[in-house]
């Protein structure tokens, strides 16, 4: 279960390159921790994880779930690179659990990097409240960009 992890400051990325088996999930917990307690994981990080070197231990959708809930957010976005099939399906399954903050990618780190740092879209619209035609209760608009 080799991760390498390397930490972009001037872009803000988190790089893990998993090899071999999947990791545990505690051992996916206490990566995770050394991180945050060194400052690399926070608000306005984004996190590239390159798994095409994974051979066993692809974690089914209850797995899944798992490793994301324990995982949490930040990062707001996160992009999986993958290479095989079975890859590709554990990836599609950890987007339909998180569609805007996970995307996976098939064997492209450019257009991995170029949707992570991409800052369009990033941030939701301004809320508005609108009491004009609701009385008391007020009415949540998104506002136009």
């Amino acid at each position: 279960m080799p991760i390498d992890v390397r930490f972009d400051e001037d872009r803000r990325l988190l790089h893990v390159t998993v090899t071999g088996s999947w990791p545990t999930l505690p051992e996916i917990i206490a990566e995770r921790s050394r991180w945050i307690m060194a400052g690399a994981i926070r608000p306005g990080v984004v996190e590239l994880v390159d798994a095409r070197g994974v051979t066993r231990g692809i974690p089914n959708l209850s797995q899944m779930q798992a490793i994301l809930h324990a995982i949490g957010k930040p990062p707001h976005k996160r992009a999986l690179i993958v290479s095989s099939t079975l890859q590709l399906g554990a990836g599609r399954l950890a987007e339909l659990l998180d569609p805007k903050g996970i995307k996976v990618f098939r064997d492209d780190e450019d257009a991995a990097l170029r949707w992570l740092l991409d800052s369009d879209g990033d941030t939701p619209p301004p809320v508005q409240f609108d009491r004009t035609q609701s009385g008391k209760i007020a009415v949540v608009r998104t506002a136009p960009r």
